[in-house]
């Protein structure tokens, strides 16, 4: 059970993943590097390993203004540190010498280093297309030439093509006529690739002597097989390589992308400060949350979890989870919501510590618990209802209620899991939860 919170997440943001289309070095490297390979979700059967579990009472649970103790989380895309600036230089700042497609004050910039007869590249000018189409102010597209032709020879023709055309202004337009054209493209020899390219240019309106003089000029080129040769003297030789506000990225399907979009959208909405602590531990706390489907009965422990109980208790009256979705759902293991954004990435803007208590096991079904991040202390607004026993979750993840009605409204929500599945049904909502005090 993991909180992929994008606290966690900017960690893999800067794991650049191997591409499809890569050249190989005919001798290996000096020294055997590590291969990080990108995780999106834990899989349904987490191994939890346990915690040092420290009593809740050992440790303060409100801090001297009255607040619950916490620690606030920064933007998805906080500030660089000198050292990571000094590893991302290799990639230079988006520039006028750049092709760029939307907004310059867009919250998203994708550079895409890319070869329009790389099979890969063809995918990630799809993604690309449908990420924009869905968020048409929110993304700006920057295009930079790194035609392989030592494996696709025509490459380089192909991005002579798309800068003389944008020379006319019409780079998108033979850049989207190339890819959209790649498997009849990438087999032609030169001069069948070049009598293509000419008719293309007459059908987008080109001054066609233009453009073929421009394919052949050293202007043309000089700069692309420049900009070619400048990453491969730093080490980038493989497409497509993308990068998402200045960060490598290893994933560049829309559904992953629209990830960043949403949860830099929440963030505008998160707190900037601990929550006030609004429960009275020796009062009994009953959750109602409405759903689509009817009613889930929680009744909550504030005793044993006081802090999770606590930030439940006051996200709730503040209508924080109203249109919440759940949006990761397993029929055979548990139902988690409380990510405004519906990507699971996301929260109500701070961590506090787990509270483990020896008494509460995910022994039997239907416990309430406070989904973390992979290291202690993440704990956040995420949390997840068992379906069935799931003792392997003992010791790392925070009880803090237990379902007492509405197990047949439980099995009605819709099972999901959008983080592997980009077509997955929309989530359940949660249309209020109603906080009773005894």
């Amino acid at each position: 059970m993991k909180n992929v919170m994008k606290y966690l997440w900017i960690v893999l943001v800067f794991a650049l993943a191997l591409s499809a289309c890569e050249i190989q070095d005919v001798t290996p490297p000096p020294v055997e590097t590590e291969v990080i390979e990108e995780t999106e979700t834990d899989p349904v059967s987490p191994e939890v390993t346990e915690p040092v579990v420290i009593p809740t009472e050992e440790l303060p649970v409100v801090d001297d203004d009255g607040n619950m103790v916490c620690t606030l989380v920064g933007p998805l895309f906080s500030e660089l540190t000198e050292e990571q600036k000094a590893q991302l230089a290799i990639f230079p700042e988006v520039s006028g010498e750049d092709w760029t497609k939307g907004p310059e004050d867009a919250i998203l910039t994708v550079i895409e280093y890319t070869d329009f007869f790389c099979p890969y590249c063809q995918m990630a000018f799809d993604e690309l297309e449908t990420l924009v189409e869905k968020y048409p102010d929110e993304v700006r597209i920057v295009y930079r030439p790194l035609p392989l032709d030592s494996l696709h020879p025509t490459a380089p023709l192909a991005a002579y093509a798309a800068e003389s055309a944008g020379m006319q202004g019409k780079f998108w337009e033979m850049y989207s006529a190339i890819f959209s054209s790649q498997s009849e493209l990438a087999a032609l020899s030169a001069d069948d690739l070049t009598a293509w390219l000419l008719e293309t240019a007459e059908e987008l309106d080109l001054d066609v002597d233009q453009f073929s003089a421009d394919v052949e000029s050293d202007e043309v080129t000089l700069k692309i097989n420049a900009a070619k040769l400048a990453m491969f003297d730093v080490g980038v030789s493989s497409t497509p390589t993308v990068l998402v506000n200045g960060r490598p990225v290893g994933n560049f399907t829309a559904a992953y992308l629209s990830n960043f979009i949403e949860v830099m959208k929440a963030e505008q909405d998160m707190l900037t400060e601990c929550p006030p602590f609004v429960i009275d531990v020796d009062k009994e706390y009953t959750a109602i949350i409405e759903t689509e489907h009817g009613d889930l009965v929680l009744e909550l422990y504030p005793e044993a979890a006081p802090m999770a109980v606590n930030s439940f208790v006051y996200l709730a009256r503040e209508g924080f989870y109203d249109g919440v979705t759940f949006h990761r759902v397993y029929h055979d293991f548990m139902a988690q919501t409380g990510d405004p954004t519906g990507t699971g990435w996301s929260g109500a803007g701070y961590q506090f510590r787990e509270e483990i208590s020896p008494e509460l096991t995910y022994d039997e079904p239907y416990m309430v618990g406070v989904a973390r991040g992979q290291v202690e202390g993440t704990s956040g607004s995420q949390f997840f209802i068992t379906y069935v026993p799931y003792p392997s979750l003992n010791g790392g993840y925070t009880i803090f209620a237990r379902l007492v009605e509405g197990t047949e409204v439980l099995e009605q929500i819709t099972e999901r899991d959008a983080d592997n599945n980009s077509e997955a049904p929309e989530g359940d909502k949660i249309l209020s939860i109603e906080i009773i005090e005894k």
